[in-house]
C-alpha cells in the first residue's frame, strides 16, 4: 500500500540519498580523517536544508571506521529549561553521549581511573546546571570562559579543571590499545531550533571547554542564528559592525560548509517520493514539476516534503469524490499549491481573477498600485520578454510592495509564463478548477480571498439556467459556445421544472444534472459538464454509469452520428461513465447540437 504522507525526518543511510549528497559526505569524511585536531566544522544553511542528513552519513561513515561518535540534539536539552541551564546540558550530554555511543559497538574500554574522571566531569556539569536552576551562587559557563577582568579565580580554576578532565579522559579513550579510535567526533545538531542567545553561549563554552586534541566538532549552525545571537553584545548588524560578526564566527568554526542546495538530485527526490505517494508524472511533464519547484519552494527538502504532503492529501480528497466533476490538470493544481506555499500575495490575487493574463491597469489600481511612474522602473532592465506585457508589468509592481517577493520577482513571472505557455486558451479554466481544490491549503486569513475562493463542498452555487447563461456571457464565452451549452442544459432544466425528482445544481466551472430519489452516496448524480471551452466550442460531458444507459447510448450515438472512428471523442471510462470531449463540436459542427439534444432526451425518459 502506497504511503499518504512524507513523513519531516533526516536520513540515516545512503539507500536513503534521493538528493545525491553522498559525493559531499565523502569527501568531507577523508578530509576529516586526515585534518589536524581539534577542528570545528560548521554546515551552513537555512533550516531544512539537510544537515542533519548529512550529518548521518557522516555518521554512518565513521561507525565503520577508527572514529569515536557523539551526537547531541541540542533542543532536547533547551525545552522547558532556562537559558543558562541549556549549555551544560549540552555539554554534559555530549560525553554521556560518546559513552552510550562507544558502548554500543561494544568499544568502550575505560579502566577504572579514566572512568572516575568521566564520572566527575560529568558531575561537574550536572551539578552546574543543578546550581544555575536552583539560582544558588555557581560557575556561569558564558562569564566563566569570557575575557572579563571580573572572573573570579575559583571559576576559572574550576573550567580549567573541567577542560582537563575531559583532555585526560579523550587521551586515555585514544591510548587505550582495546579500542580502535583515533579521534573523537562530536556532532552537535539543531543550533537553529534554539534561541539564537543559547547558541552562541554553546559555541561560546565548545571553544572554551571542548578545545582539546583529537576531537572534531561538526555543526549544524546557520550564521544568520549567530548574527542574532549577537546582537545583544553588537547590536544589529550593519556594514560597519558586520566584521566583528564574522570575527566571532570565524573564531568559532575553522572550517564553514554551505549545504549545497542548487545541486541537489531534486528530479530525483521528487519523482521518487511522488512514487511513494501513489503518485506518478509522467517524462514529458517532470521538467515543468522541477521548474515549479525552483521557482517557488527552491531546493529546501524539509519544504519540498511539506509541499508533497499538501499535493497528496488533494490528490487524495479528489479520489473520494463521489460526483462526477472536472478536476482540473494536476500540474496546475501542483503549481497553485507552490504558489499558496511561497507567494501567498500572489495566489490571494489569483483567487480574485484566475485570468492573470488579464491582469491590467484597472485592476493594479485597485490593489492600490499607481500606475504612473511604474513604467519609467521597468525601464532600468531594458529589454525583457518577462516584463513586457501589461499583466507582467502588473505582477513585477505589485511584488514591489513586499520585500521577499521583490527578490522573488522574476521566479514568480518565470512561472507564471511557463502555466501560460502550456494552458494557453484553458489557462482561466484549469486555473478555476484547480483553485477549488488549493483552498483546502490555504492559510491566509485575508477576508475576501476567503470570500472569493471557491471550497470544494461550499462552492458558488448559480439559482437557474439564466443566470448560469449570464455567467459565460460576462467571462466573455463565444456565443456558438454559449449556443451549444444551452441546447443540452435547457432540455434537462425543463425536464427538473416538470418532476421534482430532478434536481440541476449550476456551479462556477460546470453544472450537474441529478435523480434525487436514487439515494445513496454517488448515486444521484446522473450528468455532470464543464463550462464550454472558448477555442473548441464545445464542453466535456460526462454521463455516469449509474444513470443505466450508457452502454446503450453509446451504441446508439455513435451509429447515429457516425462516431464509431473517433474513439478519442466519445468513449467509456473505466468507471463506464459515457465521456464526450469537447471537441466533438469540431467534428460534428451543426449536427453537434442534435447529439447533446438525443443525450438529454435519453436522460429524461
Amino acid at each position: 500500500m502506497n504511503k499518504s504522507n512524507i513523513v519531516d525526518k533526516a536520513i540515516s543511510n545512503k539507500v536513503d540519498d534521493l538528493l545525491k549528497v553522498e559525493k559531499y559526505s565523502i569527501a568531507l569524511s577523508n578530509f576529516i580523517e586526515r585534518s589536524d585536531t581539534p577542528i570545528t566544522i560548521g554546515l551552513q544553511g537555512e533550516w531544512g536544508t539537510g544537515k542533519t542528513s548529512l550529518m548521518s552519513l557522516l555518521l554512518e561513515d565513521f561507525n565503520q571506521k577508527n572514529i569515536a561518535c557523539s551526537w547531541v540534539n541540542t533542543w532536547e536539552y533547551s525545552i522547558f529549561r532556562g537559558a543558562n541551564e541549556t549549555t551544560p546540558g549540552v555539554l554534559r550530554g555530549m560525553l554521556e553521549k560518546l559513552e552510550e555511543s562507544c558502548k554500543s559497538r561494544n568499544l568502550w574500554s575505560l579502566k577504572e581511573e579514566s572512568e572516575k574522571k568521566f564520572r566527575k566531569a560529568a558531575r561537574f556539569l550536572g551539578s552546574l546546571a543543578n546550581q544555575i536552576i536552583s539560582n544558588q551562587t555557581g560557575v556561569d559557563i558564558a562569564s566563566a570562559v569570557s575575557d572579563s577582568a571580573t572572573n573570579s579565580s575559583a571559576s576559572t580554576a574550576e573550567i580549567a579543571e573541567i577542560k582537563a578532565l575531559i583532555t585526560n579522559l579523550i587521551e586515555d579513550l585514544i591510548a587505550d590499545p582495546k579500542n580502535p579510535f583515533e579521534r573523537v567526533v562530536f556532532f552537535v545538531d539543531d543550533l537553529d531550533r534554539i534561541p539564537p542567545s543559547d547558541a552562541v553561549e554553546i559555541l561560546e563554552a565548545l571553544k572554551n571547554i571542548f578545545d582539546i586534541p583529537h576531537c572534531i566538532f561538526i555543526l549544524a549552525i546557520d550564521y544568520d542564528v549567530v548574527v542574532k545571537g549577537l546582537e545583544s553584545k553588537f547590536g544589529p548588524k550593519t556594514e560597519e559592525n558586520e566584521r566583528e560578526f564574522r570575527s566571532f564566527f570565524d573564531k568559532i568554526i575553522q572550517v564553514p560548509f554551505s549545504m549545497p542546495t542548487g545541486t541537489y538530485d531534486i528530479e530525483n527526490f521528487l519523482v521518487e517520493k511522488l512514487k511513494s505517494l501513489g503518485l506518478e508524472i509522467s517524462e514529458d511533464v517532470r521538467e515543468n514539476y522541477v521548474k515549479t519547484v525552483k521557482h517557488t519552494i527552491g531546493y529546501n527538502p524539509r519544504s519540498l516534503k511539506r509541499y508533497l504532503n499538501s499535493f497528496s492529501l488533494i490528490n487524495h480528497l479528489k479520489e473520494v469524490e463521489t460526483e462526477k466533476e472536472e478536476q482540473g490538470d494536476d500540474f496546475m493544481l501542483f503549481a497553485l499549491l507552490g504558489i499558496q506555499i511561497s507567494f501567498p500575495r500572489v495566489f490571494r490575487l489569483l483567487t480574485q481573477k484566475p485570468d492573470f493574463t488579464q491582469w491590467d491597469k484597472g485592476f493594479a489600481n485597485k490593489h492600490g498600485l499607481e500606475w504612473d511612474g511604474i513604467a519609467d522602473k521597468i525601464q532600468k532592465f531594458g529589454e525583457n520578454n518577462l516584463i513586457d506585457e501589461e499583466w507582467e508589468q502588473v505582477v513585477w509592481a505589485l511584488c514591489q510592495k513586499d520585500p521577499y517577493l521583490r527578490s522573488r520577482v522574476f521566479s514568480v513571472l518565470e512561472l507564471l509564463n511557463l502555466l501560460r505557455d502550456k494552458f494557453k486558451d484553458d489557462l482561466e479554466e484549469q486555473c478555476q478548477h484547480a483553485m477549488a481544490f488549493a483552498a483546502i491549503t490555504s492559510v491566509d486569513d485575508d477576508a475576501e480571498t476567503k470570500q472569493a475562493v471557491q471550497k470544494v463542498g461550499n462552492k458558488t452555487i448559480f439559482g437557474g439556467l439564466s443566470i448560469k447563461l449570464d455567467q459565460l456571457k460576462e467571462e466573455q464565452f463565444p456565443e456558438i459556445a454559449i449556443q451549444n451549452f444551452n441546447a443540452f442544459w435547457d432540455i434537462l432544466d425543463q425536464a427538473a421544472q416538470q418532476d421534482a425528482k430532478f434536481r440541476l445544481s449550476y456551479a462556477k466551472t460546470g453544472c450537474s444534472f441529478n435523480d434525487d430519489s436514487k439515494g445513496g452516496r454517488g448515486n444521484v448524480q446522473l450528468v455532470y459538464s464543464t463550462n464550454p471551452s472558448k477555442k473548441l466550442l464545445g464542453f466535456k460531458l460526462y454521463i455516469k454509469n449509474n444513470s443505466g444507459i450508457t452502454k446503450q447510448l453509446y451504441d446508439t450515438i455513435s451509429t447515429d452520428f457516425n462516431l464509431s472512428a473517433h474513439p478519442d471523442l466519445i468513449y467509456l471510462d473505466k468507471e463506464n461513465d459515457l465521456v464526450v470531449e469537447a471537441h466533438a463540436f469540431q467534428v460534428l459542427k451543426t449536427d453537434y447540437p442534435k447529439l447533446l439534444s438525443s443525450i438529454a432526451k435519453k436522460l429524461t425518459e
